[in-house]
């Protein structure tokens, strides 16, 4: 299905907030994400009203806190002088970083293009949401970045693939195109 979203990410106190419309069979689906002090919220809700997913816990909390650090890794590079992540070589086109933020230590594995382009984002400590309660599975998770292009301050890619990678064989489950980007807005 396609869908729109619009995101704000704040770096100086970390909070992520996420929103989609999409349409499911021509129906109107509505998801929101919304991670802050007070841990990770995901909700679904089909025709705006019916309850699909209303999802919260500190498993939802640590998957969002790999995708925060997924998302200054990919749209704002100079936040990961923070020093709240911690780096290691693995050779000349990947590094190893850890994320703390609050209880949770995240860690993923970068890997970059001959030209220092990110080009994937690999993490074991994400899970996938597998029912409408919020229960969920450590999974390995990826997001293959392409088409760089210059957004202000900085070059991002401007096309993003979402991988889950269980043992049955890896497979897509969004593909995302950024057509905007603007750092430093108003709350």
């Amino acid at each position: 299905m396609t869908f729109t979203a619009d995101q704000l990410d704040n770096v100086d106190t970390p909070r992520r907030l996420f929103v989609m419309d999409a349409r499911m069979k021509g129906l109107p689906i509505d998801v929101l994400h919304v991670f802050d002090d007070n841990g990770a919220t995901m909700r679904v809700r089909l025709l705006s009203v019916r309850s699909m997913v209303d999802a919260r816990g500190a498993a939802l909390t640590r998957t969002e806190t790999v995708t925060l650090f997924n998302d200054l890794c990919c749209l704002a590079p100079s936040a990961l002088l923070s020093p709240d992540i911690v780096w290691d070589a693995i050779d000349s086109g990947a590094a190893a970083a850890r994320f703390t933020l609050g209880d949770n230590t995240v860690a993923a594995e970068l890997r970059f293009d001959d030209s220092g382009d990110l080009v994937d984002f690999v993490s074991d400590d994400r899970s996938a949401v597998i029912s409408s309660d919020g229960s969920s599975t450590p999974l390995r998770w990826s997001t293959p970045l392409r088409d760089y292009a210059q957004f202000g301050p900085a070059r991002v890619a401007t096309k993003a693939e979402v991988t889950w990678h269980p043992e049955s064989g890896s497979w897509v489950y969004g593909e995302f195109e950024l057509t905007s980007l603007a750092y430093n807005v108003a709350s």
